[in-house]
């Protein structure tokens, strides 16, 4: 901790050095830490922003008959437009919902849509933290199937008892298609040592369909 004196009525500092800010208010002087800049555009934003544009013109451009393929995929599993909408409006709700998936993944917009979802997918029967930046999954029946992803979704992790909903997670790691039981997946966070944190495991298909996820507490 560090004391200040303005010895003179008129000394001054104003500006800021080294992540700390002087400045004047009608209360008198006082300090601050300079705020960091933020970033209105950060990557994952800007991906997905992207994803969602280019949505939008793929199905666009999709025939009548594809779109009404959509409709039905988006009625089966319980997908509707906004306010509750049908017809083209929830078919292109349905196909953004497995768009954006497909492509987070690195496969390719679909043009038409797979089975409904929750699809049906292998069983995890295990995670374990390996270190602070690797867990490893385990499945069956192993391996996953050509064009198809397990994937891996993270909250936060920290020190003693938290509580996450499944809004908090992150997607983490996509598998590449095909992959074995076990694999092990890096973490978008550090899960360091003493602390808990929680996973969902899931898979998904090459039309961008998933299934439910596996939920995973890991305290190390």
């Amino acid at each position: 901790m560090a004391t200040i004196v303005f010895e003179d009525p008129d000394d001054e500092f104003t500006g800021s050095i080294q992540g700390v800010t002087f400045s004047i208010s009608q209360a008198g002087h006082y300090v601050k830490r300079k705020p960091s800049p933020i970033n209105p555009q950060p990557t994952a934003r800007m991906k997905n922003r992207l994803i969602v544009r280019e949505s939008y013109e793929f199905f666009k451009n999709l025939n009548s008959g594809q779109k009404s393929l959509w409709a039905t995929f988006a009625a089966m599993s319980g997908i509707t437009g906004p306010g509750g909408r049908g017809g083209v409006n929830a078919a292109f709700a349905g196909f953004v919902s497995c768009a954006i998936n497909a492509r987070s993944a690195g496969d390719a917009y679909p043009a038409i849509p797979g089975p409904p979802v929750p699809i049906a997918g292998p069983t995890f029967t295990a995670l374990d933290r390996i270190d602070q930046d690797t867990v490893r999954a385990t499945f069956n029946p192993s391996p996953t199937g050509s064009q198809k992803h397990i994937y891996l979704r993270q909250a936060l992790p920290g020190p003693g008892v938290r509580r996450w909903d499944p809004a908090n997670g992150y997607i983490a790691e996509f598998s590449p298609h095909n992959s074995n039981s076990p694999f092990d997946f890096t973490l978008k966070f550090t899960h360091k040592t003493g602390w808990t944190g929680r996973y969902w495991l899931g898979f998904q298909n090459e039309f961008g369909g998933r299934s439910v996820e596996t939920q995973f507490d890991i305290a190390s």
